[in-house]
């Protein structure tokens, strides 16, 4: 047997032996979040602006912040958030219907808006941790829920 064909046996062999692309098994293998800036500044004492990106695969969707059918998209400060007052502002969705039931659905790219107050007497980088809370359904299935971390590092001014 010449090289070339000793190559692509080998080659061949090697293919058969490789499983086939695994299917999704939770939301986070379809879901991404990531701070749209990483570094954020802002005074002590002042309210300081965050913006999440959330990357949602093709032919998924999640559902709107508030939705009292399915599990929402919700982004809360980690326990040892360092700053007050958080707050953030979702994305509408559009409306659409899921086993029967009308519900507001998140696909594509969206950005969540998030605020903060950086108390008085606050100083240095500060890491600021949040996690978003999100689970991922098709046209057939919802998959589990998961929890994504997301990572702010603030320069207080």
């Amino acid at each position: 047997m010449n090289k070339t064909a000793v190559i692509a046996l080998i080659c061949a062999l090697a293919g058969a032996s490789v499983p086939a692309l695994a299917a999704p098994r939770g939301s986070a293998d379809v879901v991404k979040a990531a701070p749209a800036k990483a570094v954020v500044a802002a005074a002590a004492g002042a309210r300081v602006d965050l913006a999440v990106q959330v990357e949602i695969a093709p032919s998924w969707h999640l559902y709107a912040h508030g939705d009292t059918t399915f599990i929402g998209v919700e982004l809360v400060p980690d326990e040892d958030f360092p700053l007050k007052e958080f707050a953030a502002v979702y994305p509408a969705g559009h409306e659409g219907v899921f086993f029967g039931e009308k519900v507001r659905m998140l696909e594509g790219t969206n950005l969540i808006k998030a605020t903060a107050l950086v108390p008085a007497g606050m100083q240095g980088e500060q890491p600021l941790e949040l996690k978003l809370t999100v689970q991922a359904c098709d046209d057939k299935v919802c998959l589990a829920p998961a929890y994504l971390p997301v990572v702010f590092t603030l320069k207080v001014k």
